[in-house]
């Protein structure tokens, strides 16, 4: 379960890195493409991304919502997950993030069901001073949080990029 919360939360954080990556920038092993064809039939491939000894195949079907699904190098289907709105949370998750971090503003939700725990739900949220990543279940307790303090410019910087250069 660690490790998956860990693929998770990094996917999260190399999201932006990896937009622009595609299938092929990535060597994907053959093990994992069968796994991948094994579950998912007709897939509309848009890019794999290889996150520390896993892959991530992005993915949508029939075209519907883009997902994301989750394989060990040796091939083994981890879960797959996609991301959503805040009024397709189950109530008890709703009710969390409203009570308990309502100075908190919702950057992105995300989905995910695992072989191995079953359903699960990220958030990762933002106020001006902290940047928060929560992992809940289904009924709203928080299972994992990481809260990381958002650096502040300090004043001398921003005074330095306001002077004019010599010419």
């Amino acid at each position: 379960m660690k490790k998956i919360l860990i693929i998770v939360t990094a996917l999260f954080s190399t999201l932006l890195i990896s937009i622009g990556s595609n299938a092929q920038g990535t060597a994907v092993p053959s093990e994992v493409l069968s796994s991948f064809n094994a579950h998912f039939k007709n897939p509309q491939m848009s890019r794999w991304v290889a996150i520390h000894d896993s892959h991530v195949a992005t993915f949508t079907m029939d075209g519907q919502n883009w997902k994301d699904a989750y394989f060990t190098n040796e091939g083994d289907f981890k879960g797959v997950g996609h991301y959503i709105t805040f009024d397709q949370l189950p109530v008890g998750v709703q009710e969390t993030l409203n009570n308990n971090y309502n100075n908190f503003d919702i950057i992105e939700l995300y989905q995910f069901e695992s072989t191995e725990s079953g359903i699960g739900f990220f958030a990762t949220m933002r106020n001006e001073k902290n940047t928060l990543t929560l992992k809940l279940d289904d009924l709203g307790y928080v299972a994992y949080s990481k809260r990381d303090k958002i650096k502040q410019p300090k004043v001398s910087d921003a005074m330095a990029t306001l002077k004019p250069k010599a010419q």
